[in-house]
């Protein structure tokens, strides 16, 4: 298992990923829409997308954008997307880009990396917790800090 940090030239390797993640979530959109947007995030760097390879295919992604955390004068990172396709979970891809995108975060000096998931994801729930994650009870919102 690799685990990559994604430029334009991993467009091809990026994009069907997420068309896979906004299926899952019921969500269609024409592919050039989602090449524009993958495009428009890796060009203005507004976003770190991370993906995982397994014997030379790209198999799950992670994308954080940057935010800022005004209590404690740092950066901060939002991770607003984790997929793994169907086909190759169980094999680590998840946790694996967990941890390289928690390495990311720590490298650039981040307060903490935070997510939300829905109360009904267990699988991603457990996760979160086994990676040291901490569950915000009123919100559900999962948060990692970094020193």
């Amino acid at each position: 298992m690799e685990i990559q940090y994604a430029t334009k030239a991993d467009l091809e390797k990026v994009v069907p990923l997420f068309q896979g993640y906004l299926q899952f979530y019921g969500r269609q959109f024409e592919e050039q829409e989602v090449v524009t947007f993958i495009k428009k995030r890796l060009t203005n760097e507004d976003a770190i997308i991370l993906y995982a390879e397994h014997e030379g295919k790209a198999i799950g992604f992670t994308q954080l954008y940057p935010s800022f955390s005004s209590l404690a004068l740092k950066r901060a990172y939002i991770l607003n997307d984790l997929f793994v396709e169907e086909s190759h979970r169980k094999l680590g891809a998840a946790r694996a880009l967990m941890e390289e995108a928690f390495v990311f975060c720590e490298q650039m000096g981040a307060a903490y990396i935070t997510l939300e998931t829905h109360p009904d994801n267990v699988a991603a729930q457990k996760l979160y917790e086994d990676i040291g994650m901490q569950r915000d009870d009123e919100y559900w919102h999962y948060t990692k800090e970094f020193k």
